[in-house]
């Protein structure tokens, strides 16, 4: 049977070859269905706020979702911070925004999370604001709905100049990439999405145009989309830097 320290030594050793260093960013994707030994290490880590919040998931999934993200996080954290993971102590902004409740001298550990389905992306990067998302692609019948609700006149008639599967992927990269955006800069979704307007090039690069009625600030901010694993769209959004950015897998 695996142990604890079987689990930790693993995990230990996929994040020790990928250090945080300098301005560098580095994003994991981790599938959220871990084995029982796997889960059991996670839920050793977490605080009794997590435990207590874990518990009151109704269906079992959604419950070792919970406990398997948090775990993960903690673990990478830990790593980074070269600290034990359970000792790690979260606060949280206005709108939930998770960070770290000690600081680490002159530098502070950026990071932060988003999960859909059964994967979890996490996002890190020393001083350097950043925000994540990811999405399961799945159908939308009411695309337009959302699109004339969503966003801008601007995009909504870039994504009514695409034909079908064009327009969906379309959709879901500039849908990740606005809320990567506003959960960079804190505000979650308490900012309209139609007011973060981004423009999506056809060779899939894209920019952030206007914040609200502000243009100016948005030469400080830098969008990347990618695709974690094969039936997910996921963007990345973070402050000018000069490092760059790192994808890495957790758990395949």
């Amino acid at each position: 049977m695996t142990s604890h320290s079987d689990s930790k030594s693993r995990i230990r050793s996929a994040l020790l070859s990928q250090p945080l260093i300098d301005s560098d960013i580095r994003v994991w994707c981790a599938s959220l269905n871990v084995s029982p030994q796997d889960l059991s290490y996670y839920s050793s880590l977490l605080s009794q706020d997590e435990v207590e919040r874990a518990g009151r998931f109704y269906f079992e999934r959604d419950r070792s979702h919970y406990i398997a993200g948090r775990g993960l996080l903690r673990s990478i954290l830990g790593s980074y911070l070269k600290t034990d993971p359970a000792q790690i102590e979260f606060v949280y902004g206005q709108f939930g925004k998770p960070a770290l409740k000690t600081g680490q001298g002159d530098k502070t550990l950026e990071f932060n999370v988003s999960h859909s389905k059964d994967l979890a992306v996490y996002a890190f990067n020393w001083n350097h604001q950043l925000g994540v998302d990811v999405e399961y692609i799945k159908p939308m019948p009411d695309m337009d709905d959302f699109s004339e609700r969503y966003y801008s006149p601007r995009e909504t008639a870039f994504l009514n100049s695409l034909p079908g599967a064009q327009k969906e992927a379309a959709f879901f990269k500039l849908w990740t990439s606005k809320e990567a955006f506003l959960k960079a800069n804190g505000s979650g979704l308490t900012e309209p999405l139609n007011e973060v307007e981004v423009s999506l090039e056809t060779d899939g690069t894209l920019e952030l145009i206007s914040i609200g009625k502000d243009k100016g600030q948005t030469e400080n901010w830098h969008l990347e989309i990618f695709n974690p694993v094969s039936g997910y769209q996921a963007a990345l959004a973070f402050n000018a830097h000069a490092g760059q950015v790192v994808y890495c897998s957790l758990n395949k």
